[in-house]
């Protein structure tokens, strides 16, 4: 169920706004490691806690924050699946 936004296409999507913040990340993570490298997962986050820790560990995990751009009740983040092994 891909989708475009401009020239980027969104893979899939994932609404985990009102989440408690590990499960955010976990979701996120569980979401990405069944999705192909390149893909693009399209996450909306609360704003504080989750703003300030998910981006930073989907960094760490290698992935890259495309877009981040407030959305109604939050973030909307543009997330492309990358892997630390090249």
């Amino acid at each position: 169920m891909a989708s475009s936004i401009g020239k980027l296409r969104v893979d899939q999507s994932l609404d985990a706004r009102g989440m408690e913040g590990p499960a955010t990340y976990s979701q996120a993570i569980q979401r990405l490691q069944a999705m192909a490298e390149n893909d693009v997962l399209e996450l909306y986050i609360d704003e504080g806690g989750p703003l300030l820790t998910i981006p930073f560990g989907l960094r760490a995990e290698g992935h890259e924050i495309v877009v981040s751009e407030p959305a109604n009740r939050g973030v909307r983040l543009l997330v492309r699946k990358r892997s630390l092994l090249t």
